[in-house]
Formats: structure tokens, C-alpha cells, sequence
């Protein structure tokens, strides 16, 4: 498991190294203090200045707004089939 360096409720920041390129096209990239996870990323998503042994901060963070967007959505959709299905107020279908 990689070392985090923040935790907050919401994100996490982590060390990593870019390990090498391969193909032209895909980034091996160590994460964490201990550099023992790696993870392939493609190229186009990194700076484009990264290039072997080069040093990177990833943070990842919670998207509640895209979360909240897609379960409206979800939701539209299901009433949607529902209205089509006639089957109002019966509910046969789990998510």
C-alpha cells in the first residue's frame, strides 16, 4: 500500500517516480515513500516534460459533485423505464 503523505477526509496525496516509458506510450510509475506499487499511466496524462526517474506528486481527490450528478442521473433514467415498463410502484429490478 502506498504511503500517503496528506489524508484528509476527501483526498490523498502520494509520492511517486516515473520508472521508465515504454512503447512511447505508457509511463511505469512507482507510488509511495517505498516505490514498491507501480501503476501504468498512460503517457498523454502526464506533464510533458516527465520522462524517466522523473519525480511526481498525485493527488487524488473525491468528486461528490460528479457522484451526486450520476446518481440523478441514474435516477432520471430508472423512472424513466419504470414509466415506459407500467409496472408503477413495483420495484423487481435491484442496482
Amino acid at each position: 500500500m502506498p504511503d500517503k503523505t496528506q489524508n484528509h477526509s476527501s483526498s490523498v496525496e502520494l509520492h511517486a517516480v516515473v520508472d521508465r516509458i515504454e512503447d512511447n506510450d505508457i509511463a511505469v510509475v512507482l507510488l509511495g515513500d517505498d516505490e514498491k506499487t507501480s501503476v501504468d499511466i498512460p503517457l498523454a496524462l502526464l506533464p510533458e516534460e516527465a520522462i524517466d526517474g522523473a519525480h511526481l506528486r498525485i493527488r487524488i481527490t473525491l468528486d461528490g459533485d460528479s457522484r451526486k450528478s450520476a446518481e440523478t442521473h441514474i435516477k432520471d433514467l430508472q423512472d424513466k423505464l419504470q414509466k415506459r415498463s407500467g409496472t408503477k410502484d413495483q420495484k423487481n429490478f435491484k442496482l
